[in-house]
């Protein structure tokens, strides 16, 4: 099912019909590739270590064109990477042209293409290790029809997989890991996004899906990390809803590692041993996940004003609804979470909800403890 889904997204890929094939050698520039392709043409690069660019360049490679497909021909003995040439932000930066630069790239939620309305038609990156940047390992944005399949992200500063504002897309069957500020792999103000088969590990965030619709996060394995999944919606965005996403057959373990977030940032006050967080999103459904050994709690539910207020900061004049509302935790499985004590007024347990928002249900779930002590079923 995994397969077929990801199958699908490509299939809905569409790219011309002269398309070529560019090889790149060892020695030779992806750069230098991407500038001769045309839309849809193939880049195929063979197994060596890529430094694209000069030191201080804002982004290693840059893909404005439609439909480019960039294969990298690695095995587990002879991988290709694309490492930083030196205090670079970004690995690989795909979107519309109007979206590139210093002034364009300086917010990375909020592209020029949200307002300008320009989008790029098809993108496919598979086999890299891309590693060591400053910020993103790989950045999408306004992509209508993507997949990252089959790569190893390592080592960037704040993210590893960004695909925002973006839709039509599959996250499929990578290994993202030691993205030590914010998210492996991060979707954000997207739709209809499949994120299947992934392993985030020692990372702050393993999966994060936020302000998002109609996405799906099933069968990925999340550990080491501080919190394994996120699901969340955020006040200041384009996109003010976060809701109708899959949380399912997922194995969410041990996720204790150490809050390295930004100090401010909401999520420096999600205590490490998160295994599960539903912070104000609508309408999830959180089946058949096996989750064990978080400390802090297994599946998590509250409010954004929670966090807010663990800051230190007002909820007043929000211009979402903070309260998540309608969300289904079913069937899961729940082992040794909640072991340590908690640093919160909610306590620790296998399964935690702050009590705000309405129409929210547990039913069938395997489990020892949970605050409050009876939850509503569905």
């Amino acid at each position: 099912m995994v397969r077929l889904l990801c199958g699908l997204v490509f299939i809905g890929l569409v790219f011309p019909a002269a398309a070529k094939t560019i090889l790149v050698h060892p020695g030779g520039s992806i750069r230098t590739a991407v500038q001769n392709a045309s839309a849809g043409d193939v880049i195929v690069v063979f197994p060596g270590t890529y430094y694209e660019g000069s030191p201080g360049d804002l982004n290693a490679v840059t893909i404005t064109k439609d439909g480019i497909r960039l294969v990298g021909a690695s095995s587990p003995e002879r991988p290709v990477v694309l490492s930083n040439a030196g205090s670079q932000g970004f690995g690989i930066w795909v979107s519309p042209s109007d979206s590139v630069g210093a002034a364009a790239e300086a917010d990375a939620e909020h592209p020029p293409c949200a307002t300008s309305g320009a989008v790029l038609s098809g993108f496919s990156l598979s086999g890299f290790t891309v590693s060591g940047f400053d910020q993103h390992g790989v950045h999408l944005a306004c992509v209508d029809g993507f997949d990252l399949t089959r790569n190893v992200v390592t080592d960037n500063g704040v993210y590893g997989l960004f695909p925002v504002l973006s839709q039509n897309g599959a996250v499929f069957n990578n290994e993202v890991r030691n993205t030590s500020s914010d998210a492996a792999i991060y979707v954000g103000q997207s739709d209809n996004v499949q994120i299947t088969d992934n392993w985030a590990h020692d990372n702050l965030i393993g999966i994060e899906v936020e302000n998002s619709r109609n996405c799906a996060v099933v069968g990925n394995l999340t550990s080491a990390n501080t919190v394994g999944i996120l699901i969340d919606v955020l006040p200041n965005l384009f996109e003010k809803t976060q809701q109708s996403t899959s949380v399912s057959f997922n194995i969410v373990r041990d996720n204790n590692r150490g809050n390295t977030a930004e100090p401010g940032d909401i999520t420096a006050v999600i205590p490490p041993g998160t295994g599960i967080l539903l912070l104000g999103a609508d309408t999830t459904m959180v089946l058949g996940n096996e989750v064990s050994g978080n400390q802090f709690t297994g599946i998590g539910l509250a409010s954004v004003c929670t966090g807010l207020e663990l800051l230190g900061l007002s909820c007043a004049g929000l211009d979402i609804d903070p309260n998540a509302d309608n969300n289904k935790i079913i069937r899961n499985r729940l082992v040794n979470n909640g072991s340590a004590p908690s640093p919160l007024p909610i306590p620790s347990a296998d399964l935690g909800w702050d009590g705000t928002g309405t129409g929210n249900c547990w039913s069938l779930n395997r489990y020892s403890t949970s605050f409050p002590a009876t939850l509503p079923r569905c």
